[in-house]
């Protein structure tokens, strides 16, 4: 627990130096216990200075994702935090081992992905060591949410966030990408299990890659992705944007079932290419119509040839004209 405790009282400190002695005097530890508190810290790449004869400071850009930080900007507790090194998903790490190890509210974070998985079979670049990638599985209590909204409140939630921490304006790309100026900051995926013999859902992931700190892209994809750093010339502390969306994302998962229609409409005023001709890609047949929102169930409705249809999410994929 001592680490954690050292950590907070840098944290709260950050960027100000604080005696051993201070620590030490504040946490009941001998300057031992302190000395060894931080070396720890510094083995999960914090960044910590020791200025001689004075004590320890948490530098400014310091910004390596831990539970123990994660959990320091956390109001609800009651989350279950896994940090790896890598994974190819975190969405795959989850469903495999769901059953066995991982209780309700797990959230597993990978400091970077090899396969990272979008919707449509896609690819999700997340190679970047300053990215999130992060999935959270929900297993318990899952008839208070309406499970064909749920990636809808999942996106509406991370767009605000975003809003709210880096100043800007995201939208949303239906049905789970976020944009801002013209380029993809964020891809969400939303998988779950059906038992076969109930009918019942047995479980759902959410999994989220935000483009926080990256400084460069992959040749193929420069040109329509970027970054909050990108965006704004600064940087941002991962495990604070990891707690505010979990703090958040309850609320908007809760509306899919107590305010689903305030949800719907919130979520249609951030559209991406709202009222524009778009391009819609079904399997094999592409047509142009324009987009008008969606409906209460959360499907596309797009104006074609002057008739009003409507689209499932799970069948295609659209883009601006």
């Amino acid at each position: 627990m001592s680490k954690h405790d050292i950590l907070r009282i840098l944290e709260q400190n950050r960027g100000e130096v604080i005696s051993g002695i201070t620590l030490s005097d504040e946490l009941g530890l001998s300057r031992n216990s302190i000395w060894k508190g931080i070396n720890a810290l510094r083995e999960e790449g914090y960044l910590i200075e020791s200025v001689k004869n004075k004590g320890y400071r948490l530098l400014h850009e310091s910004d390596s994702l831990s539970e123990s930080e994660i959990k320091l900007y956390l109001k609800n507790k009651d989350f279950s935090i896994i940090i790896k090194d890598e994974l190819p998903s975190t969405n795959t790490y989850l469903k495999e081992n769901k059953s066995t190890d991982f209780k309700n509210n797990t959230l597993v974070v990978a400091k970077s992905q090899t396969s990272g998985r979008g919707r449509l079979g896609k690819n999700f670049y997340s190679e970047d060591k300053s990215g999130i990638y992060m999935s959270l599985l929900k297993k318990e209590d899952l008839g208070q949410y309406d499970i064909s909204l749920i990636t809808i409140a999942a996106a509406l939630c991370i767009s605000e966030v975003l809003n709210s921490i880096a100043g800007i304006e995201t939208r949303i790309k239906w049905v789970n990408d976020i944009y801002s100026q013209g380029k993809k900051l964020s891809g969400i995926l939303t998988e779950g299990s059906m038992e076969f013999e109930t009918g019942n859902l047995e479980y759902f992931i959410i999994g989220i890659g935000i483009n926080v700190n990256t400084e460069s892209f992959p040749e193929e994809i420069k040109d329509i992705a970027s970054s909050l750093s990108l965006m704004t010339k600064r940087k941002y502390i991962r495990n604070e944007i990891v707690a505010r969306i979990l703090d958040s994302l309850e609320g908007y998962l809760l509306m899919t079932k107590t305010s689903p229609s305030t949800l719907i409409e919130s979520y249609r005023k951030k559209m991406l290419y709202l009222d524009q001709e778009i391009v819609v890609s079904r399997g094999n047949e592409t047509f142009n119509g324009i987009l008008r929102g969606i409906n209460e169930q959360g499907h596309l409705i797009i104006e074609r040839e002057g008739k009003l249809i409507t689209q499932n999410s799970g069948e295609i994929s659209i883009r601006k004209i």
